[in-house]
C-alpha cells in the first residue's frame, strides 16, 4: 500500500491512473487547487533556474577523477596499516611470552623438590601463642620439623 506522499507525488507527476487516481481525488477534494499552484511554481523554477554551462567540463571531470583516485589510494594505504597492525600484535605477543618464559627460568629455582634436603630450609622463629594456656613445642626429626600445639585439659 502506498503512502500519501507516494500517491501525491505520483498524482502531481501524472503517473497515477485508473482506479487509484479516482479514489485519490475523491479522498482529497481540496487538492486540485494545489496542483495548479505546483504547476505554476514548477514553470517559474524552470524559467529562472537554468543550469549554468561549464566552460571546460573536461577539466572538472579530470579533477573529480583525480580526487577519487587519491581517496582510493589513501583508503588502500590505511587498510594496509590496519593489516600491518595484526602482525605487529602477533610479534609483540611472541616477545612478551619469551620475556615471561626467560624470567620464569631465571627467577624460579629448579631442582628435585621432593628431597627435603634441598635448598629450602624451614626454621621456626617463634613458638609463643596469644593464648597462654596453649603450649607450643618444636620437634626436629631427621627430615621433618613438627610444630605441636597442646592445650591443657
Amino acid at each position: 500500500m502506498k503512502t500519501f506522499e507516494q500517491k501525491f507525488t505520483a498524482w502531481l507527476d501524472g503517473t497515477l491512473s485508473g482506479q487509484e487516481l479516482q479514489s485519490f481525488e475523491i479522498e482529497h477534494p481540496s487538492i486540485l487547487h494545489e496542483k495548479a499552484d505546483f504547476l505554476k511554481l514548477k514553470s517559474l523554477l524552470r524559467q529562472s533556474m537554468r543550469r549554468p554551462e561549464l566552460k571546460s567540463p573536461d577539466f572538472f571531470n579530470s579533477r573529480i577523477m583525480e580526487q577519487i583516485s587519491q581517496e582510493r589510494s589513501t583508503s588502500i594505504r590505511s587498510s594496509r596499516w590496519r593489516w600491518f597492525g595484526l602482525p605487529r600484535l602477533a610479534w609483540g605477543g611472541i616477545v612478551t611470552l619469551s620475556v615471561g618464559f626467560a624470567l620464569f627460568l631465571t627467577l624460579i629455582p629448579h631442582g628435585d623438590l621432593s628431597d627435603p634436603r634441598t635448598k629450602y630450609v624451614a626454621e621456626v622463629l617463634k613458638t609463643k601463642t596469644k593464648d597462654h594456656k596453649v603450649k607450643a613445642t618444636v620437634e626436629n626429626q631427621k627430615d621433618l620439623t613438627v610444630l605441636k600445639l597442646e592445650e591443657p585439659r
